[in-house]
């Protein structure tokens, strides 16, 4: 009896529970189980009153989608760097491309207007006005010079610029090559035109030096401008990374010298341009040590033994070596190295410290100071 009265009390509890449950699942309406509409919110999802129609909703029409954004280059190779955009800003790329004229005319104008008797020039100079197309001043070394429209298509401009990469490696060691010869022997360096460069061990060195050089240029290229990914090698990946292309990458620092002027874009951009500025240098170096020699039949090192020789051996040129009028050189050198120095201290670096002001020297300082 009492366990019957137990299932009586409880029974329609049980039951009521489920009731409750059912009834619940059929007033909630089946928009409650439905992605809701992205332009409103449910309202009254769970009133079992009946609700008005509404009137739709206008749905937003979906934003027009971005263009996307072109990429860099011509398409005459198939180095793909990032998108512009996507580029290291502190590496100042493109940084003439809203510049009609080129840098290196307006470096030539003000030449001629301090050195009158170059005005014969001045025709040949308006030549350089223009800024060409593909020198927009993302690449180190680029002040906008191309007179004679050498680069055309980003396949050439590529190939110039591993060119003259290699040409000014080369020229740097061939400067000091030249002067090791030179201090040596006492005498001219063999080169093309004074006939030494065509004896034997001279020239058996030439065709072996740059035999080997074909041959890893053979291996090279086309690659050396095809194949700058990110995935093939730890500089390559710095570049693609930073931006644009970077010529002359072996992927070999052993001194880790690239990064001496910082870890970034525009340290690795630094030291591009330096090693450019250097190796441009030394090209016309070497050119202009060969034509004075084949005039004057002099070595390089004794016509300019300043600069390389100890003070005891110099003496004036074409004289030969004067311990005693070396030594007056010297201290003539050391006196203007002395002066320029105490100008420094005393003069430009009060100018540097307060940012150029009341120094016209240091205008161009302060404008950049003040734009940045």
């Amino acid at each position: 009896h009492l366990h019957g009265k137990s299932h009586v009390q409880h029974g329609p509890s049980l039951f009521t529970t489920m009731k409750t449950v059912v009834l619940a699942l059929a007033a909630t309406g089946a928009s409650a189980f439905a992605p809701l509409p992205a332009t409103r919110l449910p309202t009254a999802r769970f009133s079992t009153e009946a609700a008005e129609p509404e009137a739709a909703a206008p749905v937003a029409e979906a934003p027009a989608a971005e263009a996307a954004e072109a990429p860099y280059g011509d398409g005459t190779t198939s180095f793909a760097p990032r998108p512009v955009s996507q580029w290291a800003e502190v590496g100042a790329f493109q940084k003439y491309k809203n510049l009609e004229d080129s840098i290196a005319y307006g470096w030539m104008k003000q030449r001629l207007a301090e050195f009158p008797a170059l005005a014969a020039l001045e025709p040949q100079v308006e030549k350089c006005k223009t800024r060409p197309a593909m020198l927009d001043g993302t690449h180190a070394g680029d002040y906008g010079f191309d007179p004679l429209g050498y680069a055309t298509t980003d396949e050439l401009l590529y190939f110039y610029m591993e060119s003259e990469v290699k040409h000014s490696r080369l020229a740097m060691i061939g400067a000091l090559g030249w002067i090791a010869a030179e201090l040596n022997s006492g005498e001219v360096a063999p080169n093309l035109l004074n006939g030494h460069l065509f004896e034997l061990p001279n020239l058996a060195a030439t065709v072996l030096v740059f035999g080997l050089w074909s041959w890893n240029e053979h291996l090279q290229y086309p690659a050396q401008y095809l194949e700058h990914t990110p995935n093939s090698g730890r500089y390559n990946y710095l570049h693609y990374e930073d931006g644009p292309y970077v010529a002359g990458n072996y992927d070999f620092d052993p001194l880790n010298f690239y990064s001496v002027l910082g870890d970034d874009a525009a340290g690795r951009r630094s030291m591009r341009d330096l090693e450019l500025a250097h190796g441009r240098t030394a090209m016309m170096g070497l050119t202009s040590w060969v034509l004075f020699e084949a005039v004057t039949g002099v070595p390089i090192t004794s016509a300019a033994a300043i600069f390389f020789k100890p003070f005891w051996a110099w003496g004036l040129p074409f004289l030969g070596e004067n311990a005693f009028i070396g030594t007056i050189e010297f201290a003539a050198v050391v006196g203007a190295l002395g002066y320029k120095a105490y100008d420094v201290v005393a003069n430009d670096w009060d100018s540097i410290k307060y940012m150029g002001d009341n120094d016209p020297k240091m205008k161009g300082f302060k404008v950049w100071l003040d734009q940045k």
